[in-house]
């Protein structure tokens, strides 16, 4: 008698083919295989230009990243930023906020929680001989900072990575109303649930990426939540902006690897408008 559970020789051959079929079959496996045939070349980008910033944080650092999100959220907006006074909100390491003076903003503002984060901002801007005061950096929490600038002072104002990293979508959105700029540029994580709905979770603030204050009944950790699109486009327009979404595969990307959610659509770029502006 032939052990219990255990298939003879000749049953495992199609077994195992089933899995490499399975496994051949995965969406994103046959994704990856396809980048991998088309890369050529590492293909440039304006951060090579900046290597520091592939160091300075821990979050999403790669060279293809950087570089592919910059032609789309900065270049390809260069008339929303050149000659514009910009707030770069949850700043970071200060590398969108080096980007924006690069395209030719007239002053730059970047508010970040992180004192490590704007130490290496600062650093970064001396190394790359960035004017005295073209960029400017604020360490605080960006709710209370966002209250003590005036109105009328910003032309556009950046939200990039910060805006599925909170829970208070809607107070965000009212405090940068209140500044009254022209253009909000907002680069976010999304559910992809078709109804209007935001998606809840929590998550730990000792990462660098994650929001930086705990809640107060959860020590070391902050809820936040994910809004679908139509839950996004719903509270743009309750807070006063008109807004497009920019097509990422529209701009002739080669090489996905590190966008894997621009490419599905769980991360989205666009450009919102103030109403009567």
């Amino acid at each position: 008698m032939g052990k219990v559970g255990l298939l003879p020789k000749a049953g495992l051959i199609p077994l195992a083919a089933g899995r490499i079929a399975y496994r051949l079959r995965s969406p994103w496996l046959q994704f990856r295989r396809g980048i991998a045939r088309r890369i050529a070349s590492v293909e440039p980008g304006f951060f090579d230009a900046y290597p520091r910033f592939y160091s300075t944080s821990y979050a999403q650092a790669r060279p293809n990243r950087l570089n592919r999100r910059y032609e789309v959220m900065i270049a390809a907006n260069a008339g929303l930023i050149r000659g514009q006074s910009v707030l770069d909100i949850a700043s970071h390491d200060g590398r969108w906020s080096l980007a924006a003076q690069k395209t030719g903003a007239r002053e730059v503002l970047g508010i970040e929680a992180r004192a490590h984060l704007v130490n290496a901002a600062r650093e970064s801007l001396r190394m790359y001989q960035v004017p005295a005061g073209a960029v400017r950096f604020i360490q605080g929490d960006i709710f209370e900072q966002l209250d003590q600038l005036e109105p009328a002072r910003f032309d556009t104002v950046f939200c990039f990575g910060f805006f599925y990293h909170t829970m208070h979508h809607m107070l965000l959105l009212n405090k940068i109303a209140r500044l009254k700029p022209n253009y909000l540029i907002c680069d976010t994580e999304i559910d992809l649930d078709p109804d209007a709905i935001v998606k809840v979770h929590a998550e730990g603030v000792e990462k660098e990426y994650a929001g930086a204050f705990s809640d107060a009944g959860a020590e070391g950790a902050i809820l936040v939540g994910h809004p679908s699109q139509p839950a996004l486009e719903l509270m743009l327009k309750h807070a006063g902006f008109d807004c497009r979404f920019l097509d990422w595969r529209s701009f002739g990307i080669r090489r996905w690897d590190g966008l894997k959610e621009y490419h599905d659509g769980s991360r989205v770029t666009l450009v919102a408008k103030r109403k009567g502006s």
